[in-house]
């Protein structure tokens, strides 16, 4: 019998834990340590005051409360039962004046994901736009991607709900996660700061209105995929509070996102979108959360069919929305609502909160005010995939480029030598968009934007193909020995291998290997021994193990899914019009050998460039560029780091090579001689600077005393401590590549 399923039986009615004690006589009966660890209310000094949202100035937010709250109360209960969310729009209720409306209106990964019709731009992977490191980016893109939800609204009527990134449940901690292609990084900072901006590119900056709703997903610890509709992630309270909490935390606090996704799975053995401690103690209380909680489609119903937590589809709903869940991507709330509260399993002003949060949002969107008062309405239906979207698209592929490896130089290709080129691999002639992709009308494969690429720079060269082999499929004799004659006859042969939806996606995780599935490393091997000039192009949706590959080949340039503006991007690097600055996002390992196990979620053994101590193929932060960078003149403001202060760390960057290029400037710290285990480094802060050649820049980071990198979570205390003692500044080019070391002492 389980933990809960004791602690249960042992002190609380199923009436009491359904019913709105849950948050008290509950929690006490399963322990202090309620799914994560512990159920901790906010200091004084952690509790939010008041929060803007999304932008949205208090006042209106308030405003738009009000409203919401008034139409509620004029609501009869099968009205409001009716209002719960479902994978269509719910009803309207004509004589309160409310049309129908669709809570959940999509997808918005990479760009609008709405049917099998566009137009609509799709912009690269949160696994490769993360490796842009680019704050202002990220923003940009997803200022075009509400701009598009808008157009698509006008043109087709389309809801104005709530659209699902950011992804910033931590599964890029391990490679074989399914889902890793929709996550920005292995980093909590990383990850968190894209998520930031990926929010207010969604929302808007209005005082006012939002733009679109953002939704962060999944809550929390949905980190294997295979399993993850009756999983539970068993998850130690120091990895709960300092890894898996911290980008959800950055979306509600910094990012002000005005909707959480709970998850399938649960942790710790309660079911997610049943916990009170996450949805509504951790959620509202301590972080502030001011926006409404909707469940992944049909979580509520597999709190009774999958988890088995409670018996029926009854009890299952009142759970949900007693724990702080307000809209169902589901039926079951509409369905079991009624008896619900017919058998005192909630209350009718229970379903009222709910319900006054998600129609709050519904007003800040403008639904029930006067077109023309909304600034958004004046967003064109001609900026659908415009042309000055393709060409945003074009410009986060280039800079999510990564440059792996480039020996004597043989990249850039020089187009005015070359004569004839051999393009080969499975992942040359087709543009793979990923999941949640939308249908773009302007699909460039890298293949496409080569030969495109040289036709326009006016030369001669002669470009052949061949497929070489399939993404899994065996090796077929004719293919490869295609593949080997073009590389053969050329002076240069480009070969593009990777990763598909065929090896992993969601729902399914690539459990046994992470090497390129298939014959592409003997592909490689074939092309290479034929034409020494080789270069390896990765075009994957996960990091893959290209070790003979390193070893062997001259040069090595990776580019996650890209978008619909892939080829033209790569062909921008390839041939030198574009200085690549792009750094990994995540660890990429050799092998499975020495990893934890796929379900372990203790952050500690061994997971990510933070307590990994093996060798890895390629480093977190690792990218090289066509220029040299040169570090120096570190500068501390203090020598001491007291609470309430903080500490300036300055550097000179210099572009020491004979080409301008951006570097990616990586702060992190270690903190020496702890009690208990703390990461090897922790990333702090970056920032991407451009540099002409022989340029200088003096790039400035705030190391504050309040920084969660210098804090660990004390179990015994069930808070966050600063431990006083010596703590190394780290910058460099990548994780492995520290080029300034200083300290400072820290006091507690």
């Amino acid at each position: 019998m389980a933990e809960h399923e004791k602690n249960f039986r042992a002190g609380v009615t199923r009436r009491d834990f359904l019913g709105s004690a849950v948050g008290s006589a509950a929690l006490v009966a399963m322990g202090k340590k309620e799914a994560a660890g512990e159920t901790v209310p906010a200091t004084a000094e952690e509790k939010p005051e008041a929060l803007d949202t999304g932008g949205i100035a208090i006042e209106h937010f308030e405003n738009a409360r009000k409203r919401a709250a008034a139409l509620v109360a004029q609501m009869t209960l099968e009205e409001k039962i009716s209002q719960f969310g479902s994978t269509g729009p719910v009803p309207a209720i004509p004589r309160l004046h409310v049309p129908a409306f669709k809570y959940y209106g999509g997808e918005a990964l990479h760009g609008l994901s709405i049917g099998p019709v566009g137009p609509v731009t799709s912009f690269p992977l949160p696994l490769a736009m993360g490796c842009s490191w680019n704050r202002s980016l990220v923003e940009r893109v997803f200022t075009a991607v509400s701009d598009e939800i808008w157009a698509w609204h006008k043109k087709n009527g389309l809801s104005q709900p709530m659209f699902s990134p950011p992804t910033v449940n931590m599964g890029a901690r391990d490679p074989r996660w399914g889902r890793i292609a929709e996550n920005y990084s292995e980093d909590p900072y990383l990850i968190g700061q894209m998520a930031i901006y990926t929010i207010h590119g969604m929302q808007g900056c209005d005082r006012r209105y939002l733009k679109a709703i953002a939704c962060a997903k999944h809550f929390i610890g949905n980190d294997t995929e295979d399993d993850r509709y009756w999983t539970s992630a068993t998850i130690d309270p120091r990895s709960f509070w300092e890894y898996y909490t911290r980008g959800f935390e950055a979306c509600v606090r910094e990012g002000h996102v005005f909707t959480v996704m709970s998850s399938y799975n649960a942790m710790n053995g309660i079911p997610t979108t049943a916990s009170r401690f996450l949805l509504t103690d951790l959620l509202r209380e301590r972080w502030g959360f001011r926006g409404y909680v909707v469940s992944d489609c049909d979580a509520v119903h597999g709190i009774c069919h999958s988890h088995y937590f409670v018996p029926t589809y009854v009890e299952a709903a009142a759970l949900a929305v007693n724990a702080g869940c307000d809209i169902d991507c589901g039926d079951t709330l509409q369905k079991y609502l009624g008896e619900a509260v017919g058998k005192m399993l909630v209350s009718e002003s229970t379903l009222d909160h709910s319900l006054i949060r998600s129609y709050t949002g519904r007003f800040l969107l403008g639904e029930f005010d006067p077109p023309e008062q909304v600034p958004y309405s004046k967003i064109p239906i001609s900026c659908l995939e415009s042309p000055a979207h393709r060409q945003l698209a074009r410009e986060a592929a280039r800079q999510s480029i990564v440059l792996f490896k480039n020996e004597e130089h043989t990249l850039p290709l020089d187009k005015s030598r070359l004569k004839k080129l051999a393009v080969i691999g499975p992942m040359a002639a087709v543009c793979h968009l990923g999941n949640y992709s939308g249908k773009p009308d302007f699909l460039v494969s890298p293949l496409q934007g080569i030969k495109e690429y040289l036709g326009a720079a006016g030369g001669s060269t002669e470009v052949t193909y061949a497929l070489g082999c399939s993404v899994i499929g065996e090796k077929q004799a004719a293919q490869f020995a295609e593949a080997v004659q073009a590389a053969r006859e050329a002076e240069v042969a480009l070969v593009f291998v990777g990763d598909d939806q065929q090896v992993d996606r969601e729902s399914h995780d690539r459990i046994s290997y992470i090497h390129l599935p298939g014959a592409q490393h003997e592909l490689v091997q074939a092309v290479y021994a034929a034409n020494p000039r080789t270069i390896l192009v990765i075009s994957s949706n996960c990091p893959v193990a290209v070790n003979w590959e390193q070893e062997h080949l001259p040069a090595i340039v990776g580019g996650m899914f890209l978008g619909e503006q892939q080829g033209n991007a790569l062909a921008d690097v390839l041939f030198g019009d574009y200085n690549p600055g792009g750094k990994l996002n995540t660890t990429w390992y050799r092998s499975l050998d020495n990893m934890p196990s796929f379900r372990d979620y203790n952050i500690r053994h061994g997971r990510t460039y933070m307590y990994f101590r093996g060798r890895p193929l390629y480093p977190f932060g690792h990218g090289l560029s066509y220029t040299t960078f040169r570090y120096g003149n570190l500068q501390l403001s203090g020598k001491t780091l007291a609470a309430g202060g903080k500490v300036t760390i300055s550097l000179e960057v210099t572009n020491t090579g004979d080409r301008e290029g951006d570097e990616v400037v990586q702060l992190y710290v270690h903190c020496e001689g702890s009690k208990v285990e703390r990461p090897l480094k922790q990333l702090v802060n970056f920032e991407r600077v451009h540099l002409k050649r022989g340029e200088t820049r003096t790039v400035s980071f705030e190391l504050a005393h309040a920084d969660r990198a210098l804090q660990y979570w004390d179990e015994s205390k069930y808070e966050f401590v600063v431990e006083p003692g010596t703590v190394d500044i780290l910058v460099g080019a990548s994780s492995a590549d520290i080029r300034l070391k200083g300290a400072v002492q820290l006091k507690g």
